[in-house]
């Protein structure tokens, strides 16, 4: 009867420890932060623009330090997103000087 009981609670404190293991180990997994999918961490695109905008205009905005962009599909798209080298070498498109 001693020897059931012990068995009983050892049984009860090794599920106890892998309930406690599982839930550590899923907590510390949801910590991580995903990966914010930047064009950086993702495969650079590989189309050919409508136009390489190189914007020369004066700004006080100290903060807007790129002043060359794409547009694509009538919308404003960033260089970073744009295999660039990929677009020079298959792309017939020149940069078009804005003042």
């Amino acid at each position: 009867m001693k020897n059931k009981i012990i068995y009983i609670l050892g049984g009860m404190a090794v599920i106890a420890i892998v309930i406690v293991v599982f839930i550590s180990i899923k907590q510390s997994s949801a910590d991580i932060k995903p990966r914010v999918n930047t064009p950086s961490l993702k495969t650079k695109l590989q189309l050919c623009p409508d136009e390489w905008i190189d914007n020369q205009m004066p700004s006080t905005d100290l903060k807007k330090s790129e002043t060359q962009y794409f547009i694509f599909n009538g919308k404003r798209r960033e260089l970073n997103e744009f295999d660039v080298e990929w677009i020079q070498k298959n792309c017939s498109l020149k940069k078009q000087v804005v003042y």
